[in-house]
């Protein structure tokens, strides 16, 4: 079927595979990515916009309850102006990985183009409360101006409990329970290791945990702005912290470094502390004690596909799912399809190779002994990929279409 609907594609044949992919789903026999192509191919061949956001719509009755699938829908849906639909697809996504910022950023961006007050309230809370990434300065900028815009309608409409409730919330959200930031100077590096309660150790290699620690970020010399490493832990477990700090390379200036250490961050209860460090081979231990923490049990961890703080996730378009493996330039490269049968489906293991193309040329020069001449003796190489053939085979009766390879 993938095979066929490329094929008719590539011809621009749209209302054929217009056809051919509403037949199967009359049929039974739809699949997620059936949707998509049907959508985007009505939206080429010039379909009236409704039966566009009708197929849109329809695709959530068999679209995988994952965040990652959940994301891509409500982007698609927002491209035909159903941000009230598209919100309720971040909300179910939030739903099922509360820790992610992503479903809240892109939420707000939903809740505001529908002016949907309530989402928006949701939406600004769960950037607050999450969006610890790269690019948190102005996803939580943009998050207390949907704040001010919330609270302002409220206080026109005269919802007194609703308000009280939301800033309620928001106090929560601004809180952070625990924060370490190492700052140095020079052109050099260090760098800053978490051990939580739980056992876990937050770091770069590890910038999210269990225990709801963040690695916000990881700096480096020259450049005074970039001289530091900071982690962050919103809603914490009580218990004892260890910040290690560890040499990288280069000159530190003084050989000294500080850590900040900063606890129930934004309320009055903030208590910041300042701990000097000196910078030598061995590891440096500082032990942090947190008493107050909030979180009673263990984070999701987000996958490491995913961390793209406070932005979509960002999936393969319709032709790359249904060219497996084809990239540009003729090369091949991992590439999951993606294929999930609604039932009978069978698993495989794809194999994944990779094949060069293109001019390559050894060359070897050769002096003569009286060192008047060279002679150069070149082996270009031609190679190029001429055709990929796939195949679909069915196995032991059990109706599910399987994937080819090159």
């Amino acid at each position: 079927m993938r095979l066929l609907v490329k094929e008719l594609s590539e011809a621009k044949r749209h209302n054929d595979v217009i056809a051919l992919l509403e037949q199967a789903i009359l049929a039974g026999q739809s699949q997620p990515w059936m949707y998509e192509v049907l959508a985007l191919t009505m939206e080429v061949a010039g379909r009236p916009r409704a039966q566009v956001e009708r197929v849109l719509l329809s695709s959530r009755d068999v679209t995988p309850a994952d965040v990652h699938s959940l994301l891509y829908l409500a982007a698609y849906l927002a491209r035909f102006e159903r941000f009230p639909q598209a919100l309720q697809c971040c909300r179910q996504a939030a739903d099922l990985e509360p820790n992610r910022p992503e479903p809240y950023g892109e939420g707000l961006r939903f809740a505001e183009r529908a002016k949907d007050t309530l989402g928006m309230a949701w939406a600004s809370i769960g950037v607050l409360t999450y969006c610890w990434g790269p690019d948190r300065e102005q996803h939580r900028q943009r998050a207390e101006g949907a704040v001010a815009e919330v609270r302002t309608a409220w206080q026109k409409a005269g919802d007194v409990a609703r308000l009280l409730e939301f800033d309620r919330a928001l106090a929560e959200a601004r809180r952070c329970d625990l924060q370490i930031r190492l700052e140095f100077s020079g052109a050099g590096d260090l760098d800053l290791l978490v051990e939580e309660p739980t056992g876990e150790t937050c770091s770069h290699d590890t910038p999210y945990t269990r225990g709801g620690g963040v690695f916000a970020h990881d700096g480096h010399g020259p450049q005074p702005a970039d001289c530091y490493d900071e982690y962050v832990c919103p809603i914490a477990f009580s218990g004892e912290y260890k910040a290690i700090v560890r040499y990288g390379w280069g000159q530190i200036v003084g050989k000294r470094a500080r850590l900040i250490v900063t606890r129930a961050a934004g309320t009055s209860d903030e208590v910041r502390e300042v701990v000097p460090i000196s910078v030598e081979a061995e590891d440096q231990v500082v032990r942090i004690s947190l008493k107050n923490g909030r979180r009673q049990r263990a984070a999701e961890v987000i996958p490491a596909d995913h961390r793209q703080s406070g932005r979509p996730v960002v999936r393969p378009t319709v032709l790359q799912q249904l060219a497996p493996g084809q990239v540009a330039g003729g090369q091949t490269a991992p590439f999951n399809i993606g294929a999930q049968p609604v039932g009978g489906g069978v698993g495989y293991q794809p194999v994944i190779q990779f094949f060069s193309t293109g001019i390559t040329m050894t060359a070897m020069a050769t002096v003569s002994g009286d060192r008047r001449y060279v002679r150069i003796t070149a082996l270009p190489l031609f190679s190029e990929i001429t055709d990929v053939f796939t195949f679909s085979f069915v196995s032991g009766g059990t109706g599910g279409a399987g994937g080819g390879q090159p």
